[in-house]
């Protein structure tokens, strides 16, 4: 089980005290594995938003699907708003904070690939203006996840909508700029970087005709990393393991 979650410093920005801080949320608890969830797995409420899912590949989906059998209870289908907007707010903000090491980048040029060039060279054409943008649209998604989460527990995804893509050898040597899998690969990811909230993947499973491990994620509300980790053990004691059966 791996997990993410981002600084509080946005959340605090936005939302002042109406999110707890994580200092009184769990006291004396070093190890997130071993906090307590109050709600059983069997009570949890869970949602996706079947539109947003549906542009997983066909292996990715068939996996997904399976799995959503073992969850009790109906998986509520929730609508998320403004995706692509909060898509492109996401790029940009990383493309602002890259380029905050421009001067790193002159440092080290020659030591660079001309793709890491081409990427640091976009990073300079963002303005002032779309930063704010995004950060607006940040906001914006901030509160729709809020509204989400009065009504389900956890949010669950593919972690991709796609199967891993094999690595070219001239890309371990020289690294490689692949624009469409990259956007791809942070199809379901990149709402809970924008936005600061926990999230958990755990392997659902294998493709059958490649034998290519498939990922699912669960995203809680913010400091409810209790939640994911119920959610995601319970899961994992349901599923049956499957046999490995890569075919390169």
């Amino acid at each position: 089980v791996s997990t993410q979650s981002t600084g509080s410093s946005g959340i605090n920005a936005e939302y002042g005290d109406s999110v707890p801080n994580p200092r009184f949320f769990a006291p004396g608890i070093r190890n997130p594995v071993s906090l307590h969830c109050p709600i059983p797995f069997k009570e949890l409420r869970f949602g996706t938003y079947h539109k947003y899912v549906s542009y997983s590949e066909e292996a990715v989906s068939s996996v997904f699907q399976q799995l959503l059998t073992l969850i009790p209870g109906e998986i509520k289908d929730v609508p998320i708003g403004h995706l692509y907007l909060s898509k492109m707010a996401h790029m940009n903000t990383i493309l602002v904070e890259t380029a905050q090491d421009m001067e790193l980048w002159r440092e080290q040029s020659e030591t660079l690939t001309p793709q890491t060039k081409m990427v640091y060279s976009i990073c300079t054409r963002s303005s002032l203006r779309q930063y704010m943008q995004s950060a607006a649209q940040k906001t914006r998604a901030i509160k729709i996840f809020k509204s989400i989460f009065d009504q389900i527990d956890i949010f669950i995804t593919p972690t991709i909508p796609i199967l891993p893509k094999k690595i070219d050898e001239g890309a371990l040597a020289y690294g490689e700029l692949d624009e469409f899998n990259l956007t791809l690969t942070m199809w379901f990811v990149y709402l809970a970087n924008l936005c600061g909230l926990p999230a958990v993947t755990i392997n659902a499973g294998y493709s059958e005709k490649e034998g290519l491990p498939v990922g699912v994620q669960l995203m809680g509300p913010w400091w409810r990393e209790d939640m994911l980790f119920e959610a995601a053990a319970a899961l994992e004691q349901q599923l049956k393991e499957p046999k490995r059966q890569y075919k390169p």
